[in-house]
């Protein structure tokens, strides 16, 4: 039992350093926020011309339409 209690603190201790470190750029920064990992606001993506497939899908079908400019 004593060993679960201790390896169970070394974890917790464990991950919250690791979220700690994660957090240090966002906490420091003047206006530190998450990186955007969407697609569609990536700006590195745009460059490269990768679109969100969603989007690709809405341009294609359109909302509720059976008939897009993409459809055959």
């Amino acid at each position: 039992m004593k060993e679960f209690l201790l390896i169970l603190g070394s974890a917790t201790v464990l991950m919250g350093l690791i979220f700690a470190g994660l957090s240090l750029r966002i906490l420091l920064e003047k206006n530190g926020r998450f990186p955007s990992t969407s697609i569609g606001r990536n700006k590195e993506m745009k460059k490269r011309g990768i679109t969100c497939v969603k989007h690709d899908e809405i341009q294609c079908h359109g909302k509720g339409k059976s008939k897009g400019p993409c459809c055959g």
